[in-house]
């Protein structure tokens, strides 16, 4: 029964080390390379685009600071795009004498603006959220949390016929303060400052958004 024992093991061990050989044979017959990866949509294909300034639910600089953010962002990833910027999507209709961005809208843009497609961006800000975490009734132990939510939506919308070829949506948010209580110290403060909350969501949220636009380079392995 030993005897079999210690075969049976010894037969294990062997294709360990087979199994462990034939890894390293493998490895050894490849090698890692960085490779670049085009970005997923390339925008030179359109021609001259059109951006309206996006919109948003707070205050109106937000709306143009991130139009601005945006624009920036296209020209890092891919260069010298040619962006038409179009003003606010109100005065873009009213110069076009139309109601609503539908299909005979962008018609009329591409023929005003001579633009193949249009950027639309959207910024939607939540009420800011409270959450209170109870750590101990009796001693009165408490955390209190405060908490900024946003997202923003754009699409691309070609004029020819109105058809969306490119849209995301992305939600980041922004702790805004902390407040603790508890029997021995008392209530204490921490706030990071809700003048400018608002504003400094806004570049997360753009390089988020414009990662379709950028290329990047990945680790590929490849026989020698």
């Amino acid at each position: 029964m030993k005897s079999y024992a210690r075969k049976n093991s010894l037969l294990k061990l062997s294709g360990c080390i087979l199994l462990g050989f034939t890894i390293l044979s493998i490895a050894s017959c490849t090698k890692t390379v960085r490779v670049y990866s085009p970005p997923r949509l390339d925008l030179s294909q359109f021609g001259r685009l059109g951006l309206i300034s996006f919109s948003d639910n707070a205050q109106p600089s937000m709306g143009q600071y991130a139009t601005n953010q945006f624009q920036n962002a296209i020209h890092s990833a891919q260069g010298a795009i040619p962006i038409v910027e179009l003003g606010t999507e109100r005065n873009v209709l009213r110069n076009i004498g139309s109601n609503q961005l539908d299909s005979q809208a962008m018609q009329k843009i591409r023929k005003q603006y001579n633009v193949s497609a249009i950027f639309i961006g959207y910024i939607v800000y939540s009420d800011i959220k409270t959450n209170v975490d109870l750590k101990d009734y009796a001693r009165l132990r408490a955390n209190v949390n405060t908490t900024l939510h946003a997202t923003l939506s754009i699409k691309l919308i070609e004029t020819k016929g109105g058809a969306t070829v490119w849209s995301d949506s992305v939600s980041w948010k922004r702790k805004l303060g902390n407040l603790n209580i508890s029997e021995h110290s008392g209530v204490s403060v921490r706030t990071k400052g809700y003048e400018d909350a608002y504003r400094k969501l806004v570049p997360d949220m753009v390089y988020d958004i414009t990662r379709d636009f950028r290329g990047r380079y990945v680790t590929k392995r490849v026989d020698k």
